[in-house]
């Protein structure tokens, strides 16, 4: 028997400010599905493919939303319990220096379908994110190539009600912002409630998607919700934190004196100023039971295709669409900042017998590389011009470096109307940040890993920021970055 979230009683729902919880009493609605109903079309088939090396690999992509590069245990992270994920981190490939292309969740989630980045293929903001109608995905091209492609959760690319982009074998979806529990869901453009916790239920969607197509290449697009607000713990007990066991982040004593203008004016100060000590460890304890049961709802999906004995023949790829600040440089949210918490993302990729076990790669890499990569092990060709690389040289051989610098940039923030165009680049050991309207950042990654220490007006750094700044004015011309 599949299992399910449990029904809560109260629901938190997170105001659209970001400012404060508000719990209100929760009314059941017409169940059409529940988890138990799912059971019967996902339990394994009774003859279980044998492991054959397949040509063509199954790709099985997580993504989760809002996640912080720094909320595994394998990371370094003494607090937060993840023990599936740490064990896919040390039997693959784990990227240190991942990056995304932006901070924030559509033009993440668009730059990864597209391979390109947000000024490049038209999402740069979550105000009326869509995908245009001529943009190349890759679920699109490997459907083209005999896949099987489906999306298990978050879309937030426009009308989560039909399939697209490619991902049209399944379609389970909700509107955004969605529910933790009992939620509504579209299913292959059909409106169902469902019962039970959210992260819960899109885990047995993606275990009788896996059955469903067992026999033949798959493309699974499993996108959580969580740990996205509203910040509220999973229903069960197993989950929970002691919020006194939350350290409070080392950066949270930043000044600020150094930091340009418009980062010492954002919103995201307001919303840091709502809360107390005590209350961000509140929020950080519900955020991290939040992560584990995203761990454990992974450590059933992967143990499921160990019973198919599918892992030899399956990628198994983790990752998040934008991190978050817990009260980092004295902000909460996300927004327009480029700091390690937001900008950079855990990046696993487990294929057991393809993937040494502890490969730990400290080189630079972005989420486009993703598009080229995957493409490359299933023998498709990739559009002309992807800004993304092939990770397979440096899945192979980690002394490989890809990039000598990753960029990444921003526009606005959808519920403060905030228009804050940005653009920067991190490189092994430095990290520039540009505001287009005035103001830069200039940081030592080696020496300062908090970012406390702005460094742009520092006459001993001026070389380094000259040279950065040459950097990050190439790299918008060659991408055709008109952004002023």
């Amino acid at each position: 028997m599949m299992e399910s979230g449990l029904r809560s009683g109260r629901w938190v729902l997170w105001a659209a400010a970001l400012v404060g919880l508000a719990v209100l009493g929760c009314k059941r609605g017409p169940v059409a599905a529940t988890s138990e109903d799912l059971s019967a079309s996902s339990q394994a088939p009774a003859s279980a493919p044998a492991a054959s090396r397949r040509e063509k690999p199954n790709i099985i992509f997580i993504c989760t939303d809002d996640q912080a590069p720094n909320t595994l245990g394998f990371e370094g992270n003494s607090v937060v319990r993840t023990p599936r994920l740490d064990q896919l981190a040390r039997e693959g490939a784990y990227f240190a220096r991942a990056y995304l292309p932006i901070p924030q969740c559509a033009p993440s989630r668009a730059a990864l379908l597209t391979g390109r980045y947000p000024h490049q293929n038209g999402v740069v903001t979550n105000e009326g994110a869509r995908l245009r109608p001529d943009a190349v995905t890759f679920p699109a091209l490997f459907r083209e190539q005999g896949y099987a492609c489906g999306l298990v959760g978050k879309w937030h690319l426009g009308d989560p009600h039909q399939p697209q982009a490619g991902l049209e074998d399944r379609w389970v979806s909700f509107p955004v912002p969605g529910d933790y529990y009992d939620p509504e869901l579209w299913i292959d453009g059909q409106k169902v409630r469902a019962e039970g916790y959210l992260t819960n239920l899109l885990t047995d969607y993606a275990i009788e998607f896996v059955n469903q197509h067992a026999e033949r290449p798959f493309l699974l697009w499993l996108a959580y919700k969580a740990p996205h607000g509203p910040v509220f713990g999973p229903p069960e007990k197993r989950f929970i934190y002691d919020s006194q066991d939350m350290p409070l982040p080392e950066s949270m004593a930043d000044d600020l004196s150094t930091k340009p203008v418009w980062q010492r004016q954002s919103y995201m100060h307001e919303v840091f100023g709502q809360f107390n000590e005590e209350q961000i460890r509140q929020r950080l304890a519900h955020y991290y039971a939040m992560i584990s049961s995203v761990d454990y709802n992974v450590g059933r999906l992967v143990d499921h295709l160990k019973e198919l004995k599918l892992e030899g023949d399956t990628l198994v790829i983790y990752m998040s669409d934008n991190g978050y600040l817990h009260g980092e440089h004295q902000m909460i949210t996300k927004g327009s900042v480029f700091y390690e918490e937001v900008v950079r993302s855990p990046l696993i990729l487990w294929w057991p017998g393809r993937i040494a076990p502890q490969t730990r790669l400290e080189g630079l890499v972005s989420s486009l590389d993703l598009f080229p990569t995957l493409c490359g092990l299933a023998g498709i060709t990739t559009p002309p011009n992807l800004p993304g690389k092939d990770l397979w040289p440096a899945v192979s051989d980690p002394s490989v470096r890809l990039h000598q610098a990753v960029f990444f940039e921003y526009t606005t923030k959808e519920a403060t109307n905030e228009t804050v165009p940005m653009r920067g680049l991190v490189t092994q050991r430095h990290k520039y940040v540009r505001y287009l309207r005035g103001g830069e950042e200039l940081y030592d990654l080696r020496a300062d890993p908090q970012e406390m220490q702005n460094l742009i007006e520092n006459p001993a750094h001026k070389e380094t920021a000259e040279s950065l700044r040459a950097k990050l004015n190439a790299w918008r011309a060659k991408t055709g970055d008109l952004a002023e």
